[in-house]
């Protein structure tokens, strides 16, 4: 079991050595500076998201009668006050989780108890030459998880634009069991599913009871699927802590739900705009294509190949379902 957010110790990017902190903190900031960070804030900063970016996501659905529907766009002040909240953000309040413990079933080939230390990886980071392939990896790694605290902070907020009563009615709606006809003699009553924990939701990314920070980090990994264009996820090695090679798993429908390796094009680009002291352009969102390869089954990208950013952010069954996706890089 993980110890409760607030029990665990915590570490602030300001431990960097003022060189490293001063890139992180620049790199951050190119990336709220675009706008498709500051609609993904924002729709946090409203309480909900909009029906377009609901239907975008693969997994998510909003059927006839859902009271999302009609929140077509941001409500009034949502987007100025995520510009504010922009403007007025200091990057040295991020705190970051140390020392996270987790049991792992039996397949995955790391040790059952891993540590997912972000001191540790500060720590590599800050001893890495910033020229050299390992800093890039873990610049992209702490932004990710710079972009993640972002929304954890933001989901937490009580300062919503629609009531706490509003939201918690439209992300908990249910449609009501209907009764099917399938051509046979008698209808069939159907139940529709449960609708996920929130809808700002990775639907891969859901296991809030065993997040830090609960149902505020499902909504940290919508907010880097909607900004990087997936979750960055990294070839962990033998160890489980290494940083090898790079991966994003995206959400978006019309996209592969497979996690595929970024290329060395895209890895390039994503640098130079962090890196960039004025960025002209953005290569935000990043979505795989058929191009990107080796691509792996959620479940295969864990077990078997050790990649993952967090040992905790996904639980995947004992055993290797029959029905996983390996059309690419069994």
């Amino acid at each position: 079991m993980t110890q409760p957010a607030n029990r665990r110790p915590h570490v602030a990017i300001e431990m960097l050595d003022p060189e490293h902190c001063k890139i992180l903190t620049h790199a951050l900031q190119n990336v709220l500076s675009i706008g498709l960070a500051e609609i993904t804030y924002a729709q946090l900063i409203d309480g909900l998201p909009t029906i377009d970016t609901v239907w975008e996501m693969r997994g998510i659905w909003a059927p006839q009668g859902h009271p999302l529907l009609n929140h077509k766009k941001l409500c009034k002040d949502a987007l100025e006050r995520a510009r504010k909240f922009r403007d007025e953000f200091d990057p040295a309040v991020l705190r970051f989780d140390s020392l996270v413990r987790t049991e792992f079933p039996s397949p995955i080939v790391v040790p059952l108890l891993l540590s997912t230390d972000i001191l540790q990886v500060m720590q590599r980071y800050q001893r890495a030459a910033p020229a050299s392939r390992e800093f890039k990896m873990r610049l992209i790694e702490l932004v990710a998880a710079g972009i993640h605290q972002i929304a954890v902070i933001l989901f937490q907020s009580d300062d919503k634009v629609h009531s706490k009563e509003h939201i918690h009615i439209v992300h908990s709606w249910k449609r009501e069991p209907d009764w099917m006809d399938t051509g046979r003699r008698e209808p069939v009553l159907f139940e529709y599913p449960d609708p996920p924990p929130t809808l700002f939701c990775h639907w891969d990314y859901i296991n809030h009871e065993q997040y830090p920070y609960g149902l505020a980090d499902v909504a940290g990994y919508w907010a880097e699927d909607r900004i990087i264009g997936g979750i960055t996820v990294f070839d962990r090695g033998k160890s489980g802590t290494e940083c090898n090679d790079i991966y994003i798993h995206s959400a978006r429908e019309d996209y592969t739900p497979r996690v595929s390796r970024l290329l060395e094009s895209q890895f390039n680009d994503l640098i130079e705009f962090l890196l960039s002291e004025q960025p002209s352009a953005t290569p935000l969102p990043i979505l795989p294509s058929e191009a990107n390869e080796p691509r792996y089954d959620s479940w295969d990208a864990m077990a078997v190949h050790r990649i993952f950013r967090d040992p905790w952010e996904r639980t995947i069954p004992s055993e290797r379902p029959e029905s996983r996706d390996v059309a690419c890089g069994d």
